[in-house]
């Protein structure tokens, strides 16, 4: 009897330490529900969006930038007509004050993209840079292509820079980047001043292993980013040759990040890559890192994990900088739905989320914080309030995929990280599969039926 005593004790002791510590992994990201809601009252019709990039600017505004966006009428603070709504490719938001209000061109009743395609081709915003008057925002060309992805049926092309004149947001053109003569680089996922240059993270899809991964690269500049740029070239050289340059760090990257530079460090923060609902932050001496992952000796620590969520699925982390909150930096993610109607009656399910981060605390947090995709959202009734169980089990031992609570026609998607899809198969109940004879590595399993999207990372060891 004592010694049942003495284990309840125990066990009781663990328990309280483990909440305590999962209490403190809460206080280093709260949600910022003030900058959530500024975004529920814009002026001129924006209504919902993805991308979510700022940029301060030198009068003390923000411009805030956004890929596919919804301009419209609302018909409560979170409804929207379909009928007198579009989407549109880009937009932008000028902060004032707390005053907010869109740029696009067109009409409210007849918008169209600030950034205005090129043919076939559309833009989606990247980060951006102020040069006198001009501020010049780093564009992906995109195009459509039907890839089997659901949610993925886009081709992305070259980065252009799109030139707006300032503070009259009126566009002037677009160029190439004449220093890149890589086609298959994609720069402009974050822009940061540091010392006596301006640096410029991109990304480029590498193939290693059997696997496609799009790796961070880097590239400087002096005073313009219309002069000639120098790539980081490994082993602490810079070249003025875009084909001799050298990926920073083997950490995969989302298409979206940020770098952060305090007290003589440098802090990169990310969404796990394709959908999969993590947050990591990467801590490095250089601004050129390296930019490891744990496993090659890269400090790489998983800070927060997010609930999965029936129908919504989340990607892309940026941060704000700008505004600050005792200590904290503000952050963000995109909110995306596998039920496009949902967002004519709910707009808060394709708005970013949006929290307050200690990124000293972050980088040495034991245990990741578990936030929600309903975090940012009020007493106003939610379109999806249930969270999600998860239906897909990965046996490593065995190699068995596993999916479980399925009584409706789903469809299974395994893809590698570059998009190829190496598994696609319609169940109509609980089922397992094998995927032995599947590359190594990591892969991504989806699995999508009218219940929602459930999206998962794996690591195949392929026994």
């Amino acid at each position: 009897m004592m010694r049942l005593k003495v284990l309840k004790l125990v066990v009781f002791l663990i328990c309280m330490i483990a909440e305590d510590r999962m209490i403190l992994a809460q206080e280093f990201i709260t949600p910022a529900q003030d900058q959530f809601n500024k975004f529920t009252n814009v002026a001129n019709g924006w209504c919902a969006a993805d991308a979510t990039i700022s940029l301060l600017l030198p009068d003390g505004k923000t411009v805030w930038l956004f890929g596919d966006t919804f301009i419209g009428q609302k018909t409560g603070d979170f409804s929207i007509s379909p009928v007198n709504s579009r989407l549109i490719n880009n937009s932008a938001i000028i902060e004032d004050n707390g005053l907010l209000s869109a740029y696009y061109n067109g009409t409210m009743s007849s918008p169209s993209s600030l950034i205005p395609a090129d043919g076939e081709s559309y833009f989606w915003p990247e980060h951006a840079i102020i040069e006198n008057d001009t501020i010049k925002i780093f564009a992906l060309r995109v195009t459509h292509q039907n890839n089997e992805t659901p949610g993925f049926d886009f081709r992305i092309g070259t980065t252009r820079i799109a030139n707006f004149k300032y503070p009259e947001m009126e566009y002037i053109g677009s160029t190439n980047i004449q220093s890149v003569t890589d086609t298959t680089m994609r720069f402009g996922a974050c822009v940061l001043r540091s010392g006596n240059y301006t640096y410029i993270f991109g990304v480029k899809d590498t193939t290693s292993g059997g696997m496609t991964w799009p790796l961070p690269y880097l590239a400087r500049c002096k005073e313009s980013i219309n002069e000639p740029w120098e790539f980081y070239a490994g082993n602490g050289l810079w070249t003025l040759r875009c084909e001799d340059s050298k990926p920073v760090g083997d950490r995969p990257m989302s298409e979206s990040f940020y770098v952060y530079e305090k007290d003589k460090k440098f802090y990169l923060i990310m969404h796990e890559i394709w959908t999969v609902g993590e947050l990591y932050i990467l801590e490095a001496d250089s601004i050129t890192g390296p930019w490891n992952r744990a496993t090659s000796g890269g400090k790489e620590t998983l800070f927060a994990t997010i609930t999965p969520q029936a129908n919504l699925f989340s990607y892309n982390l940026f941060a704000h900088p700008q505004f600050q909150l005792d200590g904290k930096i503000l952050i963000s993610f995109n909110v995306n739905t596998t039920n496009f109607s949902s967002i004519y009656s709910d707009t808060r399910n394709y708005r970013a989320r949006f929290y307050w981060l200690s990124i000293t605390d972050a980088v040495a947090a034991d245990y990741p914080a578990s936030i929600s995709l309903l975090d940012c959202y009020s007493s106003v009734p939610i379109v999806h309030p249930t969270p999600m169980s998860s239906k897909i089990y990965f046996q490593n031992a065995t190699g068995n995929l596993r999916f479980r609570g399925i009584d409706a026609k789903s469809t299974i998607t395994v893809y590698g990280v570059d998009g190829r899809i190496y598994l696609n198969r319609v169940i109509y109940c609980d089922s397992d599969l094998n995927i032995n004879h599947l590359p190594h590595g990591i892969l991504v399993v989806k699995l999508q039926g009218d219940w929602g999207l459930e999206t998962q990372k794996i690591i195949n060891h392929n026994p």
